[in-house]
């Protein structure tokens, strides 16, 4: 029996469970939305800072201490060494809505315990919209100034790609790339998202107006249910 007789009216808790239920669940997810608003906020003072901050040799900032998720955003430098092999497939991505395709190449390194990278060269602007374009060859990177990402953090297979060098200590980041020296042609370098949208307030907001709103109605439907 999920009510109890007081009278000529029942006291509904199967409502009242869902009800917890349900407002436990929009309360979590408008804390969880101001998680992501302190992380998000981070991410863009970290941004903010890179806009002037100067490139470090990669070989400082490359340790065996160095954690990846702690090196996100940092600008560095480096002088590539070839790897040879075949070159590396496009990667797909979206970029101020539409579909474009990446370069990434290999770069040969002595950093810390790792001794290669792979370079996210830019966007090859003459396959944009294509859904399966042809390979693409460009000459190997040399003098290279751009920002550290998290592999984990970018889409693509670009995990995958580093199972071709199995002979070599691939570093967990993407050297997304600014500026080249000398700049290769058909490549227009991308290293950051075209925006970086923060709405979780608005949307932590949402959840917890929903919530109250629940308690309105629940308030409601009790006081009609159990009114004498």
């Amino acid at each position: 029996m999920s009510e109890i007789s007081t009278g000529k009216t029942r006291f509904p808790f199967g409502l009242t469970i869902a009800t917890a239920i349900a407002f436990a669940i929009l309360c979590g997810l408008g804390s969880w939305q101001l998680q992501r608003l302190h992380w998000k906020e981070g991410v863009l003072a970290r941004l903010e800072a890179l806009k002037t901050a100067p490139a470090l040799p990669l070989v400082q900032v490359l340790t065996a201490e160095a954690r990846p998720e702690d090196l996100a955003w940092t600008r560095v430098s480096v002088d590539c060494g070839d790897v040879g092999g075949e070159p590396l497939p496009l990667v797909y991505g979206v970029r101020d809505g539409d579909v474009v395709w990446r370069a990434q190449s290999p770069c040969a390194v002595l950093a810390g315990p790792y001794n290669m990278i792979l370079v996210d060269r830019g966007v090859v602007p003459g396959l944009t919209g294509q859904v399966a374009p042809a390979p693409r060859a460009f000459a190997a990177p040399r003098r290279v100034v751009g920002v550290l990402s998290p592999i984990e953090q970018l889409g693509g297979d670009r995990a995958k790609v580093l199972e071709r060098f199995a002979d070599r200590k691939p570093a967990p980041l993407v050297l997304m790339v600014e500026q080249e020296t000398p700049a290769p042609e058909g490549l227009t370098p991308t290293p950051l998202p075209a925006e970086i949208s923060n709405r979780h307030l608005e949307y932590a907001l949402t959840w917890f107006g929903l919530a109250v709103t629940l308690l309105f109605i629940y308030a409601a439907m009790l006081w009609r249910r159990l009114r004498p």
